[in-house]
């Protein structure tokens, strides 16, 4: 554990002191988590009537099954983006990180072993959407009780939920290890995401405190994103509601705007401290315990 604090607080230091991390970082947490804050802060809140409107009238539309492969295809789509993006920015940071030149190779050499550890999450999700499609009809259309119909779809879709949470941290960690053994070593995605495992079992305790402390930090870094966007948003809904727009408002959404991505480049120093402290980490436990896979030098400039 004190070998993880050192790195821990000398990764701090050193992105609190290198901007250049902040916005590749940024790009990460845009893309992952930090449009989450805007989503919850700006957009009201479904109510049962209208999710109920929204599933009869997608399922009772002419366009049924037509409308939600196109619902899927587009999701689909929209998740593709973000994981190029987020393979750009993580590249970037492992790349500054290592103090070698970043390249596209590095970026798709990323986007692939991001593709594979996520995919148990994505599995999980859809697991999720699953059972949502089987519970919500029959919460929805039972006789009124207490609870409402939405807490009783979501705590019968709670383990689906905790599935979620366990292969995103678990899927998190063998990233953070396969993405360190394909940068700069040089090896290819078989070998780094064979070789994860090994790597995080060398990494130790500092290994475990790393996965578990940047979990729990970043949803706490989250919720608080959450609470201040809300805050910020309320009498600006209300004006708007109100007076619609004008100069005042105006300048409101502005300042309403700049905030938001104040907090995502906060966010994004944040995700540059843990994949820094994850480099060290990891860097650390290979160098104590040898090489367990196959080192390719790169040739050394003119």
């Amino acid at each position: 554990m004190r070998r993880w604090w050192t790195d821990a607080t000398a990764a701090a230091r050193l992105v609190a002191e290198r901007p250049p991390y902040w916005l590749p970082g940024a790009l990460v947490w845009l893309v992952t988590v930090g449009w989450i804050a805007m989503l919850v802060a700006v957009a009201r809140a479904p109510t049962v009537a209208d999710l109920t409107f929204f599933g009869a009238a997608i399922y009772t539309s002419g366009a049924w099954p037509l409308n939600a492969v196109v619902f899927g295809v587009a999701a689909f789509a929209l998740i593709c983006v973000a994981f190029s993006l987020a393979a750009v920015g993580e590249a970037a940071l492992i790349a500054l990180s290592r103090r070698r030149r970043f390249s596209a190779a590095d970026a798709l050499r990323v986007l692939g072993i991001t593709v594979v550890t996520a995919a148990p999450t994505l599995f999980a999700a859809l697991l999720l959407v699953i059972a949502l499609a089987f519970i919500a009809p029959t919460e929805f259309t039972a006789p009124d009780a207490d609870p409402g119909p939405m807490i009783r779809t979501l705590s019968r879709a709670a383990p689906f939920v905790g599935l979620i949470a366990v292969t995103m941290a678990i899927g998190s960690a063998f990233h953070a290890a396969a993405t360190r053994a394909v940068i700069g070593p040089g090896n290819g995605l078989v070998t780094a995401l064979v070789s994860s495992p090994r790597r995080l079992a060398h990494g130790g305790t500092s290994g475990v405190a790393q996965a578990a402390s940047v979990l729990a930090v970043r949803f706490t870094y989250l919720a608080l994103s959450v609470v201040i966007m809300a805050m910020l948003w309320a009498p600006i809904g209300v004006r708007l509601t109100r007076d619609g727009f004008d100069l005042a408002t105006s300048l409101l959404l502005v300042g309403f705007v700049v905030i938001w991505l104040c907090l995502v480049l906060a966010g994004g120093a944040l995700h540059a401290w843990g994949s820094v402290t994850w480099t060290a980490v990891l860097d650390r436990g290979v160098r104590r315990h040898g090489p367990d896979f196959v080192q390719v030098e790169a040739p050394a400039d003119p």
